[in-house]
C-alpha cells in the first residue's frame, strides 16, 4: 500500500512497516484486542487515517524516544506515550512546527513536501511517561520494553518475543546516529552495543531509518568502531557538529560529534546545538 507520503509493507503476520517518503519509519503490531503503533513519523501526511485503514483495535501510540521524526506525528492521535526520561521541556521543544519542518529530507523536498504539510503541534499532543519495563498486552500478542541510553537518555527498545521481533528506533541504525540532538556522550554506547548484541539474538531486527532491516552483526562492527574512536581521542575536541567512523556509509557507519565523546563536569549545551539547528 502506498500513499502520496507513506509507504506500508508487511513485515510479518499482524505487523506492518509505515515508511514516511524514506524519511522514518513507524511500526505497527496488532494482538487480538489491541495495536500498538511504535513510532509517529514527523507527521507530514494523514497517519491517523492510514493506519485506521490497516485496523479498527484500539490503538497504543508508544515511541522509542522523543526527536521530532519519531513522536512529532503524535498530536494526529491525542495521546502518544514517551519514555519517562524524555517528557521534560527540552524534548517536547524538538516537536514544535519550527523544528519538524527543519527534519524534512532532500528527498521529500523533492516529492513536493513542504513546510507546509509539517502541521499539528506538541500542544495539541498530551505526553504520558511510561516506565522502564513497561509492557503492552495487545492479546495473544505481549511486547516489552527494554531502555537503552546512548542515542538518548531514554532509548527503548521494543521487543515481540511471540514472533522474534525487536524493534530499535534509533538505537541503532546503518549510520549509528550519536551525532544527533542529545545524544549521550560517545563512551556511552560500547556496553550498550554489548548489550544490543546479546539481547537481539535470535530477533528479526527493525530500525527507524532507511529500509528498516538491520544485520545484527553491524551492532558489533557499530560497536568495535566507536571502541577505536575513543582509543585515538582520549578527550573531548572543541565543538563540532558532525563526523563519521571510518567514513560515511549508509550501509555501516558511526555518526558522532567529537565534542561530545565523554561526560565532563560541565555539561554538552544541547542549547548551542538547537540555535544552530534552526538557523542552519
Amino acid at each position: 500500500m502506498k500513499t502520496d507520503i507513506y509507504t506500508v509493507e508487511q513485515i510479518a503476520p499482524d505487523t506492518w512497516r509505515i515508511d514516511e517518503c524514506g524519511r522514518d519509519n513507524c511500526y505497527l503490531l496488532c494482538g487480538s484486542e489491541r495495536a500498538l503503533l511504535i513510532d509517529c513519523s514527523i507527521g507530514t501526511g494523514d497517519l491517523a487515517s492510514l493506519v485506521r485503514s490497516l485496523t479498527n483495535l484500539p490503538l497504543t501510540v508508544a515511541v522509542t524516544h522523543a526527536h521530532g521524526d519519531h513522536a512529532g506525528g503524535g498530536h494526529q492521535f491525542g495521546e502518544i506515550l514517551v519514555p519517562a526520561a524524555e517528557t521534560g521541556r527540552l524534548w517536547r521543544g524538538q516537536n514544535l512546527r519550527v523544528f519538524r519542518r527543519k527534519l524534512l529530507s532532500n528527498r521529500m523536498k523533492k516529492q513536493g513536501i513542504r513546510k507546509r504539510n509539517v502541521r499539528g503541534d506538541i500542544r495539541e499532543t498530551i505526553w504520558t511517561p511510561f516506565e522502564e519495563g513497561a509492557t503492552f498486552d495487545l492479546g495473544g500478542r505481549t511486547v516489552r520494553t527494554v531502555p537503552v541510553p546512548a542515542h538518548t537518555v531514554g532509548s527503548t527498545v521494543f521487543f515481540d518475543d511471540e514472533n522474534k521481533l525487536a524493534f530499535l528506533g534509533d538505537s541503532v541504525c546503518p549510520v549509528l546516529p550519536m551525532h544527533t540532538f542529545c545524544a549521550l556522550p560517545l563512551a556511552a554506547f560500547p556496553p550498550i552495543g554489548d548489550r544490543l548484541y546479546e539481547m537481539t539474538a535470535g530477533y528479526t531486527l527493525w530500525c527507524g531509518h532507511g529500509d528498516g532491516r538491520l544485520d545484527r552483526d553491524l551492532i558489533c562492527r557499530q560497536t568495535a568502531w566507536v571502541r577505536e574512536i575513543l582509543e585515538k581521542n582520549p578527550a573531548n575536541a572543541e565543538r563540532q557538529t558532525a563526523a563519521y567512523y571510518p567514513a560515511f556509509d549508509k550501509t555501516g557507519c558511526v555518526g558522532y560529534n567529537p565534542g561530545n565523546l565523554y561526560e565532563t563536569e560541565e555539561p554538552f549545551d544541547w542549547r548551542w546545538e538547537a540555535r544552530r539547528f534552526l538557523r542552519g
